[in-house]
């Protein structure tokens, strides 16, 4: 999982709660479970447990495809999106998403430090793919070398 730079982060009891709440709501038809479900997903996504994360997303997007909250309701689901695919590790998604979110909130501080998180998640892994490749590189022009070598003799 992306390290959590400064992301909130739920426990267990709160993603029960929420999640009692959701389901109270859903069963008795209440108009109030779209944003009861928003906190369920918050909660989701900001748990330590990736299979908490998973469901997040996953919950997220049902109600983005939906259209179950109005506009703001749904830029933030969005914002959510970023930070469960950030958190599980899927930058190029994370940023895509959070790239999206700042169109229509672009002064916001916490979507500006996801970013930034993002941005420097996907360098560090770059980087370690160059290093990895870089090592593979030489570990095969060594191989050819004593390949050629042993012909030679």
């Amino acid at each position: 999982m992306g390290s959590d730079f400064n992301l909130p982060q739920s426990n267990p009891q709160t993603v029960r709660q929420f999640q009692k709440e959701y389901l109270d709501m859903s069963r008795k038809g209440d108009e109030e479970t779209p944003n009861a479900c928003f906190r369920f997903v918050w909660a989701l996504v900001h748990s330590p447990d990736p299979a908490h994360v998973e469901r997040g997303l996953d919950l997220a997007q049902s109600m983005i495809k939906a259209g179950e909250l109005q506009q703001q309701g749904l830029n933030d689901l969005v914002y959510l999106c970023a930070v469960a695919q950030y958190r599980r590790g899927s930058y190029q998604a994370a940023r895509t998403q959070i790239n999206e979110y700042l169109k229509v909130a672009p002064n916001s501080h916490q979507a500006a430090e996801l970013k930034s998180a993002v941005d420097d998640a996907i360098v560090k892994e770059g980087l370690i793919g160059v290093g990895v490749g870089t090592g593979l590189l030489t570990v095969a022009a060594v191989a050819i070398g004593l390949l050629m070598s042993s012909r030679k003799r």
